[in-house]
């Protein structure tokens, strides 16, 4: 995931750099001198926006969505036929490829990044649908965010990736992103739990102790997936078997998912003779995973409904289906191709879903058997 935010002069005088640590094994909090006061922005007019070239959208049922495109930050309450403008009003940047995660249809966080230095970023905060916006300084800035509920949130900060290595930093925020305590972090010379080598594409908290990172590393027959048990002080590796046929492939896992009652989901590409792509399965919280039923396909992009309903998109004419997790799957076909690069693919049913193509939104109700364009007369 590829974001480029220019931080204004202000930013450097209000936020300094993240503090230095000897090493990654006890929390450090950022003094609060250093990230000024929460303040509201003024509260916007919603104006309608129509067919907006969106980079990025996230919906959340038939309904409720949030989007991101140049200069904006959207909300949609009619299935994306249009859009609410509710950027803050005095945004610091674009947040077109910003990092963002939404909670629910009132409650969201913008990350607005400086790419070139990795201690730098400004996170915005709404819980009333973007009518208001609290602001904060970060003491980092290139970062994937996720949150467990309003309060409990997390950052993985990449300070820098070369020759197959990553190294990363870890915070937590207990106020909703009001203030981070760094966990984890890699530093030249130590011997850390998490290796610095493989790329780090994601990652997932269950609760405020067990959380995981996947990612990909050039090694045959090898999937790169850690976690932790202490909140992110220190990792293992967890340990998962290839799938049948594809012992010797390599692989890139994406950030796992995990739904009520345990469960949860490890998307993983399998590069090879016959490239495929594999979910694997947990039923007891992570503790152990199994490898559904691999997919012969070279790309695509999936859409996960719940721990049992997938679905994935070769990119070409075929909708994979499964309704048991991945043990089985159904094949459907649409005659549709897009025209330009499938960047995201979002379902909220077995029917309804919207597929971002270019910086088009399309709209489903056959389960992908045909589409419609979104905000054309």
């Amino acid at each position: 995931m590829k974001k480029t935010i220019l931080i204004l002069t202000l930013l450097l005088v209000s936020c300094a750099p993240a503090p230095h640590a000897p090493a990654e094994r006890s929390a450090e909090s950022v003094p609060s001198a250093q990230i000024p006061a929460a303040t509201p922005t003024a509260e916007p007019s919603f104006e309608i926006v129509s067919a907006p070239a969106l980079t990025q959208v996230e919906m959340l049922d038939e309904q409720n969505g949030w989007a991101q495109a140049e200069g904006l930050v959207l909300r949609t309450e009619d299935g994306g036929e249009n859009w609410l403008n509710i950027t803050p009003s005095d945004i610091l940047g674009d947040p077109a490829y910003a990092e963002s995660f939404f909670l629910d249809a009132q409650t969201g966080w913008v990350l607005l990044q400086d790419l070139d230095k990795p201690t730098y970023g400004v996170i915005y905060r709404t819980t009333d649908g973007g009518k208001t916006w609290l602001w904060r300084n970060t003491p980092f800035g290139r970062s994937q965010i996720n949150f467990l509920d309003v309060e409990n949130g997390y950052a993985l900060t990449d300070l820098g990736a070369a020759a197959g290595s990553m190294g990363v930093s870890i915070w937590v925020t207990n106020n909703g992103g009001g203030d981070f305590n760094r966990v984890f972090l890699h530093e030249p010379g130590l011997d850390n739990s998490l290796p610095l080598s493989g790329v780090k594409n994601g990652f997932d908290f269950i609760d405020s102790q067990n959380g995981w990172i996947a990612g990909t590393v050039p090694q045959d027959g090898f999937i790169w997936f850690y976690r932790t048990r202490n909140g992110g002080f220190s990792w293992e590796l967890q340990d998962l078997a290839m799938p049948s046929g594809y012992e010797n492939y390599q692989t890139s896992a994406d950030a796992p998912l995990f739904f009520d009652g345990g469960l949860g989901l490890l998307p993983v590409h399998l590069f090879g003779e016959k490239s495929g792509f594999v979910f694997y399965r947990t039923k007891d919280r992570g503790e152990t995973w199994q490898a559904t039923t691999p997919l012969p396909m070279r790309g695509g992009e999936y859409a996960l409904l719940s721990a049992n309903e997938i679905i994935l998109w070769d990119g070409f004419g075929i909708i994979y289906s499964t309704d048991n997790g991945g043990e089985t799957w159904s094949e459907s076909s649409t005659d549709w191709q897009p025209a330009d690069s499938l960047r995201k693919l979002d379902f909220v049913s077995s029917t309804r879903g919207w597929a971002l193509v270019g910086f088009d939104l399309y709209r489903t109700d056959d389960g992908g058997s045909t589409w419609e364009k979104l905000g054309e007369e």
